[in-house]
């Protein structure tokens, strides 16, 4: 008998259960691109087939690993398994941040103050690292905010 899908109605209720940590990593399936997660029906847009398998199929991979919960700002590191996906990097960290939201592993994908992708040839899954940003840390910027003097002139 196939496994149901963990209820969006009572898994976040876990995340008061989840005990408070200031660093988890949680292996995961690969997510589909954020270019597949959605298909268009008449008037809106549905998550599409992969999409909803990849939810089930992750969500019990995340329950399996029992993580603890990182309240308030993270950053995400994500780390995917390069030989396994032919998908853009930057597009697999939309379906993570919303999987560890619907299960109380973050309490809002807003907080993040920073996502840093790589790829990696350890295994075959995605390694996906939240820490916590302590109340009033002031991350380094990691590129300028604006272009060098001149550059605007230039164009």
């Amino acid at each position: 008998m196939a496994r149901r899908s963990p209820s969006p109605r009572i898994v976040p209720s876990s995340a008061a259960v989840r005990r408070v940590v200031d660093e988890v990593t949680i292996l995961l399936p690969i997510p589909p691109s954020a270019n597949d997660l959605h298909d268009h029906a008449p008037g809106r847009p549905v998550r599409s087939k992969a999409y909803s398998a990849w939810i089930r199929d992750a969500g019990w991979r995340l329950l399996e690993q029992r993580p603890g919960r990182v309240p308030g700002a993270y950053i995400l590191l994500l780390a995917v398994p390069e030989t396994e996906t032919k998908a853009d990097l930057d597009n697999l960290s939309k379906a993570t941040s919303d999987l560890l939201q619907a299960h109380g592993v973050i309490d809002n994908d807003r907080k993040a103050r920073r996502v840093v992708l790589d790829w990696h040839r350890e295994h075959a899954e995605l390694a996906a690292t939240v820490r916590a940003v302590p109340p009033g840390f002031l991350l380094e910027s990691v590129s300028p905010i604006w272009p060098r003097s001149g550059a605007l002139e230039a164009a």
